[in-house]
């Protein structure tokens, strides 16, 4: 250990950061400790042998494979048991600033380590996590950090061959990489807190939708503290639902003691509906947060916050699945999350980017296939809306025993970590191959009864149905049988370039209602060792996507079939060969012209292999030999696309894109952005047959991704292209990334790396307005107020004041005389005891004045329904001269006339207005019929804040 100069460094970095609204006073601090971790290789058991030559480690950021590869992975002789490639021993160290007070703890999180990892600190055993290589895990490290100093940590990450550990020993489709390829955090609680969601079954925070409506929904959030205290405390929780705006919308308190040493769980349920309700979808994938704060004697000592969305996902017989109620057709791919060189060692970045590409295929749906993925993953499709269907780390063979009781435990760990989030559909209770395992699905549904579970079958093994789980998920690339009974999901089916097999599977898994959807292997090539007679398999070569993530046309029939704009594609001459020219469009049709010439105007394939799919490709027949072609996409006579090809060339060029630069590079070295280079012709065409092998080079505040290795002197292009991953260094700045291959024209690319935030809370975090609302019913005593309002109980002249803080005051006036209900009217219809009683007055106006308001921007909905009267009109609606600048009044009322006791299934007459308040004086707004010898009602208000 060494003795710390300044203990609060890191802190005072953190706060160089702007803090969003609401994080002011967060007690929890998670860092992130990717970076100034060193690394070496060495087979011992213990620490002990490591030594403290310097030399000796080198200097690395996390994610981190201890093993870049070449393209090829030259000299590899193995299959796909994989017993020796890279199954041996990292060692990592890290010297860490840490403080800790004597009520809080301090916590190790890791997400992911392959595959059995023990830690130690300032030289004293941590603990063992021994579940695998893909599920989070954590240590409690208070009693062994020296508080004020700098500590070390230890981490060994065996990744050797392991008989107990799945999916070792057994043969994958995927290598079993090694090394710390996650995040790491350094996590400071109190020690009355909120546990890892993953520490056990009712650990953390479980949030779940029980109903999901069109309009209306409610959220359930469990929440269990945890006390580490040497007494017993009472513990207040609160949790605020959050919209996507940053809107507090609803506020739960509950309070309980805890006991020393023990838990207590919470919970709590509120409901949403009209105007703060939206239902989580693929095509509206809204998300809402769930923050949890924990306070002892008034002060905040914990905090956390959960993102979910009300879905529902039902499988009606007949029907087949429902989304939300609505008939939904899963369609999408397979996942493995390895690349080039850097194998599973992937950032947050490059995962999101992942996605989006998926997302902007059309897919709404991936299986992630055969392990947990990274939590950058989840959220991603969160985000983008893609519902997932994720399996323990398996493949074919399994064991009874141990190996059984681990990869139950990880798939208990997986549910945990991953069952707040609405993209998660299924999880996966069977063994590719093999089907549905008993033992998976009992507890996936104690852990989560409410999602499916899948089977995982094949049409060679194993029983032909779903057996105990909810999915018959099976593989098909020979034209399998459906079940008899129940539902059946194609995980795996056949998949290439020009997507005949794609449409064929897709088109006829539509014909059949109790089918629920259709997932192609694979969306990305990905290694694996496959036996061959003389060497390996080392990569597949058959992806949407190829190895470096770069399209193939397949992709863009997906994007044709499944998304709403406009387009048409013609495949390039990868596919368009043998007389036919595959051109992909959502266009009724299609005019292919080849140098000018029309060759034809073509209607999309009417055949049956093809005949349930939305937009079936357009297949023309024409020897295409060096033409120029141009495709000209109608809808109706309407020219809505155009796309022109033509056959490449000779190398020429390369040109350089860097995926997605609207997201920036973080500097430090644990994220990496794609520069993808692509050999093109004088014309700057694709070469996709070029061979020829690139060099890059980055200059400026970047450097590349092993770029000392051997294999990065010359990098192999895939189809015309190849991809160099940038690292930022330790200070932001411009990068410069410049590509040569021999005698070809050279170019660059710029990008620019920001300061890395370490401080994960600050980086997840956006805004959070916990602003005042207020819902006033106007009434009087004895009549029926509307549940949940506030009631203002006016029955006399003086009661036309309403108090409702000591800051906020209402008042109704009038020139004329107010009147006001009598007795217990009634009304059929929303909010019908808002709209059944309420204050009027005869051909005047009618005034709301409000005061005490702070500054900002309000929201005022006015409810106005005349129900002792007999006619209904529509008001001329006034605010105060030059206090409420963007006036807008909306209507909300779909029908404006309603019988005066009964409005259908709507409420009273409703009008919306936004208005600014900037200071201090009173706001008055004006309400008025626009009908002379008539009554203006104001029944009730909503007032809130919503900036």
């Amino acid at each position: 250990m060494k003795k710390l100069t300044s203990i609060f460094f890191s802190l005072v970095a953190l706060q160089l950061f702007a803090q969003p609204l609401g994080y002011e006073d967060v007690p929890r601090i998670k860092e992130n400790i990717n970076q100034e971790w060193y690394w070496m290789k060495k087979d011992i058991q213990t620490p002990d042998g490591l030594g403290s030559n310097d030399a000796a480690w080198k200097n690395v950021s996390l994610p981190h494979n201890p093993d870049p590869v070449s393209l090829w992975l030259n000299d590899v002789k193995e299959n796909w048991v994989q017993e020796s490639f890279i199954r041996d021993i990292s060692w990592y160290r890290k010297e860490l600033p840490i403080t800790v007070t004597e009520d809080q703890l301090v916590f190790l999180e890791f997400e992911g380590v392959h595959a059995v990892t023990e830690v130690w600190v300032n030289g004293q055993y941590a603990g063992k996590n021994d579940l695998g290589g893909y599920t989070p895990f954590h240590f409690d490290i208070t009693k062994l950090v020296t508080s004020g100093e700098i500590n070390e940590i230890v981490v060994k990450a065996d990744n050797s061959m392991n008989a107990l550990v799945p999916p070792d020993p057994h043969k994958t489709d995927y290598i079993k990489w090694g090394g710390i390829y996650r995040d790491v955090y350094l996590v400071t609680t109190n020690k009355l807190r909120v546990d890892f969601n993953w520490a056990d079954q009712e650990a953390g925070v479980r949030i779940t939708t029980p109903t999901v409506k069109r309009r209306y929904g409610m959220a359930s959030v469990t929440t269990t503290v945890t006390n580490a205290h040497s007494s017993k405390k009472v513990c207040e929780l609160i949790t605020k639902i959050v919209n996507a705006d940053g809107l507090v919308l609803k506020t739960m308190k509950d309070s309980s003691p805890v006991l020393s040493g023990s838990s207590y769980t919470f919970r709590q349920t509120t409901a949403l509906e009209d105007e703060d309700y939206f239902t989580w979808s693929p095509e509206r994938p809204y998300l809402y947060r769930a923050v949890s704060y924990v306070y002892e004697a008034g002060k905040l000592v914990d905090f956390v916050e959960n993102r979910f969305g009300f879905r529902k996902l039902e499988l009606v017989d007949g029907e087949g699945l429902l989304l939300n109620g609505k008939p939904f057709f899963m369609i999408g791919a397979n996942r493995h999350q390895s690349f080039p060189h850097i194998g599973d060692a992937v950032p947050n970045s490059m995962h999101y980017e992942e996605a989006l590409m998926y997302k902007e295929a059309g897919f709404n749906t991936l299986r992630l296939s055969h392990y947990p993925q990274d939590n950058a993953f989840i959220d991603a499709c969160d985000e983008l809306g893609i519902l997932l269907y994720e399996e323990p780390a398996t493949w074919i063979d399994w064991e009874q025993g141990i190996w059984m009781d681990k990869l139950e435990a990880s798939a208990r760990v997986m549910i945990r970590n991953h069952r707040n989030h609405p993209s998660i559909a299924i999880w996966g209770a069977g063994i590719n191959h093999r089907g549905a395992v008993q033992r998976l699905a009992l507890a996936a549904k104690e852990e989560d009864p409410t999602r499916f579970t899948g089977s995982a079958s094949s049409p060679w093994n194993g029983m032909r149905h779903a057996g105990l789980t909810d999915i018959f998920a099976t593989m098909d690339y020979r034209v399998s049988e459906w079940a008899e009974e129940g539902f059946t999901l194609v995980m795996e089916h056949g998949n290439n370039a020009s997507s005949a097999m794609n449409q064929f599977h897709l088109s006829r898994y539509k014909k059949r209602k109790n089918n629920i959807g259709a997932l192609a292997w694979v969306g990305a090539d990905y290694y694996h060792l496959k036996p061959k007679a003389d060497n390996p398999e080392k990569f597949t070569t058959y992806g949407m996507l190829d190895m470096y993530r770069t399209k193939r046309p397949v992709y863009h029939w997906y994007q044709s079939e499944l998304n709403p704009e406009d387009m048409v594609y013609i495949a390039d001459e990868r596919v368009s060969t043998k007389g036919i020219v595959h051109v992909y469009s959502n266009a009724d049709r299609v005019e292919l012209y080849a140098d000018g010439q029309l060759i034809r105007s073509q209607l999309p394939d009417n055949i049956q292999e093809k005949s349930n799919n939305d937009h079936p490709s357009f297949s023309f027949h024409f020897p295409w030999n060096g033409e120029a072609l141009k495709a000209l996409a109608y809808k109706g006579r309407k020219l809505v696309a155009t796309h022109e090809r033509k056959m490449p060339g000779q190398p020429y060029a390369i040109q350089l894109s860097v995926d997605y630069p609207e997201y920036p590079l973080r500097a430090g070295g644990s994220d990496i952005k794609t520069v993808r280079a692509y050999l093109v012709d004088k014309e700057g065409t694709i070469v996709h047959g070029a061979e020829n092998k690139v060099t890059f080079e980055a200059t400026g505040s970047g450097a590349l991704v092993q770029g000392d290795a051997d294999y990065m002197n010359e990098l192999t292009p895939i189809e015309g292209a190849v991809a160099a991953y940038v690292k930022g260094i330790t200070e932001p700045g411009k990068i410069t990334v410049k590509a040569t291959s021999g005698k070809l024209k050279s170019t660059s690319v710029n990008l620019t790396s920001i300061a890395n935030e370490t401080n994960e809370i600050l980086n997840a975090a956006s805004d959070i307005y916990d602003f005042p609302f207020y819902q006033i019913d106007i009434g009087h005593e004895g009549q029926l107020s509307q549940f949940d309002w506030k009631t203002w109980d006016i029955s006399h002249e003086t009661d036309l004041e309403h108090e409702e803080t000591s800051r906020v005051k209402f008042k109704v006036s009038s020139g004329g005389t107010i009147a006001w209900s009598k007795g217990q009217p009634s009304m059929r219809g929303d909010l019908p005891f808002v709209g059944s009683d309420g204050v009027f007055v005869k051909d005047t106006t009618l005034y709301l004045t409000i005061t005490g308001l702070e500054k900002g921007t309000y929201q005022l909905v006015s409810f106005h329904n005349a129900h002792s009267h007999k006619d209904q009109f529509p008001y001329n609606i006034n605010s105060q001269a030059g206090y409420a600048d963007n006036w807008q009044v909306e209507d909300q009322h779909l029908v404006v006339f309603t019988k005066n006791n009964d409005s259908g299934e709507r409420g009273p007459i409703s009008y919306r207005q936004f208005f600014e308040v900037y200071g201090q004086e009173p706001l008055r707004v004006y309400f008025r019929t626009d009908k002379n010898d008539s009554y203006t009602w104001l029944n009730g208000f909503e007032l809130r804040r919503i900036k």
